[in-house]
């Protein structure tokens, strides 16, 4: 059996990981004021009074571990239960008290005006103050945030009513009978950032419980408490694991050793997931209405393998990721979700760990990412995974913002209170520092001029700090309220902010923008109230398609669920509160993880491609309206929401579904491996190939369509009766589609087989185009598949290989268009080359940027740049090593032969990562983007098998510039030159090449056009 393609146990490269969340954590919000802050002056008219919530530095009761001289710690740990009464909570609520009495001192306030407080799991207290005694409080020390007064109704306490889960003739009724019993005996896995064990959500459940009996059958699993800040499980989180190979727990000094949740995310995910039914959820005394996971009734198992970075975010590794896959799997659980990704789409262990797990019959949920909604952002791509993006729902809280001109603006907010008639001042032109107005634009703590600010209506972009970080900062230089707008398409997220906030789009921003610079602005922002709002749409955070990494020819994300403004459990470590709103793909994941659930306890034996299925095809793509699902102004498409917004109801009973096995998976990858992808290839001599497109999918997607292709699709009947379907297709603008057979006649549990020829007519070239496939029977089902293609106007081979100091390449195009076809060679070049010698293995480092290499270097890294001139074609960086791979060594020869492995990654001039391979024997060969500087980084990552401190290895770095004057070596020519064509024509072509020096390694390309335009250009490799 061939040796396994990667490094020795114990050597895996640490790739980072994060969290998709686009919302700022609720504690992303609070901030505090420097130790000696200046008390704001009283404005000279103090206005009416209202009601607010002021929350104080220190960490209330649940929370407090310990840090004040002579106080011992309150939180309770392991089993316990917070004791109010013990000597040691006794002592620090008055500690508390006469901290409380200080604040209010300093601002003049007598203590009785402070009729509730709060020390247990908020420290603070509620007041009515008028706007002179809220602006000095945000200004006190000791003052973490003062919030108006919110009654909302968040979101999230309407998605099951929104996806028809609630009611007589929702889900939970109609399929279990009753919310108490739905997704009994399934088990839910959670990857993430851990959990609060003591949030309501995660109660236990009734007892007896009705599916205890199959839930020990299948669970293996186990409660590891940890040893810092110990959890506690029970019927509802029946177990939980941490993970700290990384050294992620050490490297964050405010982390838990244990499965506690200090961020926040994994305690969201999870309750969204399969959190307790009807939990009274509140941010302080602001009402959430009562909130639910999608399966209530399921178990929850927690693996805790991000922690949090103290930046508001959560940072894991790869390793900690594939081993918490594998727990999970052994342990027994039926679904798990993913909120997690790289940005990177590549073939990773995470990818082969799911796949594994996939296989294993466990449903994965993944976040499509939050790099929207530029295309080809999507991760978490392959397809024994389901993408998840994120969607809005019905319902939202929205503010109106009123100009001086009387010009208003709708937007989103939450709460009761108002701000204004007031100046409205422009951020960026309210600098304290007005030589840098980047950071002020952004309301940046700090950044804002007071004297600017104080009483104004501050207008702050989006983006870099935290939505709820902004209005912090608003109101710490003396701000009555902002409006956060959009620059670019994204999502409108009702967030608790610290002074009344309505948040705008990019397309209404402009007029505020237009009014600002005209001068003596002022602006109005009403109180929050609910409305409906037509839905979905798109968030504009979401990540789309197409999938780069499966080259067009597979749709995702696959799915889209809600993910705006999501209320759910929260981890009170950092800011004291139990619930938070959020928003990002994370928060959509889970609610696809939970109604999965649903479908594994009402359909055990389905698999996880059935359920994917079940839910793509009764997927919704129309808005509750009827219209095109939107993404801001414009009309979505699929590489946007997939086959629609999930609704549960009819994936009980789809008729028919799309399978696919572990197979089907092997067989795609041996496909991806022909096209030269980096992914696992060792059995496909046995196993073959298809094209990514003839997997067995609910969905078709052509990336490159030239002509007529077919494409092939299986359908099983899940029914328990005979169906006999018939077909109808939305064809795609310029394509024709023909079903064969047009009709299906399909016994219960039973297959049949179809083909779809897709025929290019007219379709745009380089435009995607969207359509869908229906079969219909007459017991009313209706299962629908989304079908997109693209006319790449020209199909050819993806790449040209020889040999020889002379030779030939023969090879056929075809054109998706009428005019002409033109061929130019160039190049070829052996390019130039440098060395470089490293030393020992390499350090744990994070590879996203340059910049974050250690310092000093370590001599198992090097560093180095190159300049690529404009009119480069194609060019690229190729690193080998002296040394054999460690992968392609006999390990059986005595005595072992040295080896090393290695990285290569590029980055461009902003330090952003443009790729990185590993060592291959081949090398690591990167092209590079166009002309620009690079920086170049060769990590050694081992050696093996040299004596001990002898772990050296030589790398040359060869910089390959095709079309680069002087660079050319020898006589490349083609055949023919020019050519008229017509759509669907093909096209002989012939390369030829001499007067090559023997021995080296030449590169170039061969540029196909339209006469006008490049279409394609395919790299030359030449080994003479």
């Amino acid at each position: 059996m061939p040796r396994p393609k990667t490094p020795p146990p114990g050597r895996i490269r640490r790739a980072p990981v994060s969290v998709l969340a686009t919302a700022a954590l609720i504690a992303a919000g609070l901030a505090i004021a420097p130790a000696g802050a200046a008390v704001a002056a009283p404005p000279t008219s103090s206005g009416p009074t209202a009601r607010y919530l002021v929350q104080l530095a220190e960490q209330p009761l649940a929370s407090y571990t310990g840090g004040v001289p002579g106080l011992a710690a309150t939180k309770p740990t392991g089993a316990g239960r917070l004791d109010r009464s013990s000597g040691a909570a006794t002592a620090y609520r008055e500690h508390l008290r006469r901290q409380r009495g200080t604040v209010l001192s300093a601002v003049d306030i007598p203590t009785s005006q402070a009729r509730t407080t709060f020390d247990t799991a908020f420290n603070g207290f509620a007041v009515e103050l008028n706007r002179s005694q809220v602006a000095r409080l945000r200004a006190t020390r000791g003052v973490t945030a003062v919030y108006e007064d919110q009654k909302v109704h968040a979101t999230t306490s309407h998605t099951p009513d929104y996806l028809g889960l609630t009611g007589q003739g929702g889900v939970w009724q109609q399929q279990f009978g009753d919310v108490a019993h739905a997704g009994e005996g399934v088990i839910v896995g959670v990857i993430d950032s851990g959990f609060w064990p003591e949030s309501a959500s995660f109660a236990a459940l009734p007892t007896p419980r009705p599916d205890q009996a199959t839930i020990d059958a299948k669970w293996k699993g186990t409660c590891d408490v940890g040893t810092e800040a110990p959890v506690t499980c029970n019927n509802k989180v029946i177990g939980a694991r941490w993970y700290n190979y990384s050294g992620l727990a050490d490297a964050f000094a405010d982390e838990y050793h244990s499965p506690r949740d200090r961020n926040g995310h994994g305690t969201h995910t999870a309750s969204t997931a399969a959190g307790d039914h009807g939990v009274p959820a509140s941010i302080g005394d602001q009402s959430l209405e009562a909130i639910s996971g999608m399966a209530p009734a399921a178990r929850l198992a927690i693996y805790k393998a991000l922690y949090d970075t103290g930046a508001g975010s959560a940072a894991g590794s790869s390793i900690d990721i594939v081993h918490a896959i594998d727990d999970a799997v052994a342990d027994g659980v039926d679904v798990i979700n993913y909120s997690v990704g790289d940005d990177i789409e590549n073939f990773s262990a995470i990818e082969q760990a799911f796949l594994n797990a996939a296989a294993a019959g466990v449903f994965v949920s993944a976040a499509a990412g939050n790099a929207g909604p530029e295309a080809g952002t999507v991760d978490n791509s392959t397809p024994w995974v389901t993408t998840v993006a994120a969607s809005t729902t019905d319902q939202q809280y929205s503010r109106t913002l009123t100009l001086g001109n009387g010009t208003t603006i709708t937007g989103v907010g939450v709460g009761g209170a108002t701000a204004g008639p007031a100046p409205l001042v422009s951020a960026k032109d309210s600098a304290l520092h007005p030589d840098d107005t980047r950071n002020a634009e952004l309301c940046a703590d700090g950044e804002l001029d007071p004297a600017k600010v104080k009483g104004a209506v501050v207008f702050c972009r989006r983006g870099v700090v935290d939505r709820v970080a902004k209005s912090a900062a608003v109101a710490k230089a003396g701000g009555v309220g902002m409006v956060l707008y959009n620059d670019t398409v994204n999502s409108l997220d009702p967030d608790l902010h610290a002074v009344p906030t309505v948040h705008i789009s990019d397309t209404d921003a402009p007029a505020v923008a237009s009014y600002l610079a005209a001068g003596g602005a002022t602006a109005t922002i009403s109180a929050g109230t609910l409305t409906a709002v037509e839905a979905p749409q798109v968030a504009g955070f979401s990540s789309a398609g197409p999938s780069y990494f499966n080259g067009g020819d597979l749709l995702k994300p696959d799915i889209s669920a809600p993910g705006v403004g999501i209320a759910a459990a929260f981890s009170p470590a950092i800011g004291g509160q139990n619930f938070a709103l959020e928003s990002g793909t994370s928060m959509a994941a889970p609610h696809i993880a939970g109604i999965a659930a649903l479908l594994r306890a009402r359909h055990p034996d389905w698999s996880p491609a059935a359920i994917r299925s079940a839910l793509m095809t009764t997927a919704v793509d129309t808005t509750d309206k009827g219209n095109p699902i939107k993404l801001g102004d414009a009309d979505a498409t699929p590489f946007n929401y997939g086959a629609g917004e999930v609704r549960p109801g009819g994936a009980f009973d789809p008729g028919l579904v799309y399978d696919s096995s572990q197979q089907d998976w092997q067989r795609y990858l041996c496909g991806l491996a022909a096209k030269g992808s980096q992914v696992p290839d060792d059995d496909c001599a046995t196993t073959g190939a298809i094209e990514t497109s003839q997997l067995n999918y609910p969905s078709i997607a052509m990336g490159n369509m030239v002509g007529t292709q077919t494409i092939t699709r299986t359908v099983t009947n899940v029914s328990d009766r005979k169906g006999t379907y018939t077909s109808s297709v939305q064809a795609p603008a310029g394509y024709s589609v023909k079903v064969t057979p047009a009709s299906l006649t399909v016994l219960p549990g039973r297959t049949a087989t179809f083909k779809v020829e897709i025929t290019n007519k007219a379709g745009a070239v380089d435009a995607w185009a969207d359509g869908s496939l229906t079969w219909r029977d007459n017991s009313q089902h209706q299962v629908t598949i989304p079908l997109v293609v693209k006319n790449s106007g020209l199909i050819a081979p993806d790449r040209i290989a020889g040999t020889g100091t002379s030779g030939s390449f023969s090879m056929t195009a075809q054109v998706g268009y009428r005019g002409t076809l033109a061929a130019l060679p160039i190049g070829l070049t052996a390019g130039t080359s440098t060395t470089a010698t490293l030393h020992g293995d390499a350090p744990i480092w994070d590879w996203n940027s340059p910049d974050k290499l250690p310092v000093p270097l370590p001599a198992s890294l090097h560093r180095s740049t190159v300049h690529v001139p404009v009119g480069t074609v194609n060019p690229q960086i190729v690193v080998t090593g002296e040394k054999p791979l460690c992968t392609d060594i006999d390990w059986s020869a005595d005595p072992l032969p040295a080896c090393g492995d290695f990285m290569f990654y590029v980055y461009d001039s902003t330090g952003k990562l443009v790729e990185y391979k590993y060592g291959t024997g081949d090398g690591a060969n990167i092209v590079l983007p166009g002309a620009g500087d690079y920086t170049l980084i060769v990590e050694q990552l081992y050696t093996l098998n040299t004596p001990a401190g002898q772990g050296t290895n030589t790398y040359t770095i060869t910089t390959l510039l095709p079309g680069v004057p002087g660079t050319s070596a020898g006589k490349l020519t083609i055949d023919p030159k020019k050519v008229s064509v017509m759509a669907g024509a093909k096209v002989n072509l012939t390369l030829r090449w001499s007067g090559l020096t023997p021995g080296r390694r030449y590169i170039g390309v061969v540029v196909l056009s339209n006469g006008t335009e490049p279409l394609k250009t395919l790299p030359i490799t030449v080994r003479s």
